[in-house]
């Protein structure tokens, strides 16, 4: 009697198993980004390499939900009093996501797709110095960067494959100046594109 306990329970157990593991999948994926706001190539800012990686679960076919974590090596526009542009030393944006997309049609060979979803941004901080009267430097020290933002995105699967643009929306970070009540603010949106691969979920 406890033997056969034994073999039912294992063989449910392995029935579960295997169809959380149709419905598991993991998306990796690396590409190009770029700050939203920027100004021309003299404002400091420049694009980089992004890279991705997603645990998601099919919820239905045409619903899935993931865990994104991003890490963008971008360097943000930091601009004093909308005229002075400095060079960041804050070398990357990093965030950790939950997102919700919507498959679109039943056909998994080809399905467009659109996201969106809840991030928190990280950022390292960043200290810029200027000349003030008779010489005497000011200093402006961006904090850490921790804030939550939001993203959208819009994507087409072709089998396993898939590419993707994406917005991600968050406040900027700043600081005044308490001598000079000027304000340097660090542009922290961006913009993705990115090529990726989804290993496991279901393929029929």
């Amino acid at each position: 009697m406890l033997k056969s306990l034994v073999a039912l329970l294992l063989l449910v157990s392995s029935v579960v198993s295997a169809q959380s593991l149709s419905s598991f999948k993991l998306n990796v994926m690396a590409g190009y980004a770029s700050p939203l706001d920027r100004s021309g190539n003299k404002d400091g800012s420049s694009p980089g390499f992004v890279y991705s990686i997603e645990p998601q679960y099919e919820i239905t076919r045409h619903l899935d939900i993931g865990i994104r974590f991003e890490q963008a090596f971008i360097q943000r526009p930091e601009v004093l009093g909308n005229l002075i542009y400095f060079n960041t030393q804050a070398k990357s944006m990093m965030s950790g996501a939950l997102i919700v997309n919507y498959n679109v049609g039943n056909i998994r060979a080809f399905r467009p797709y659109v996201g969106a979803g809840a991030a928190f941004y990280r950022a390292d901080p960043s200290t810029q110095q200027v000349m003030g009267a008779g010489s005497t430097p000011l200093y402006y020290a961006l904090p850490v960067t921790n804030k939550w933002g939001a993203l959208v995105r819009a994507g087409i699967k072709v089998f396993q494959f898939n590419v993707e643009a994406a917005f991600n929306l968050l406040d900027d970070t700043n600081v005044v100046n308490e001598f000079t009540n000027a304000k340097l603010i660090g542009k922290n949106e961006y913009f993705s594109v990115k090529a990726g691969y989804t290993f496991g979920g279901a393929r029929q």
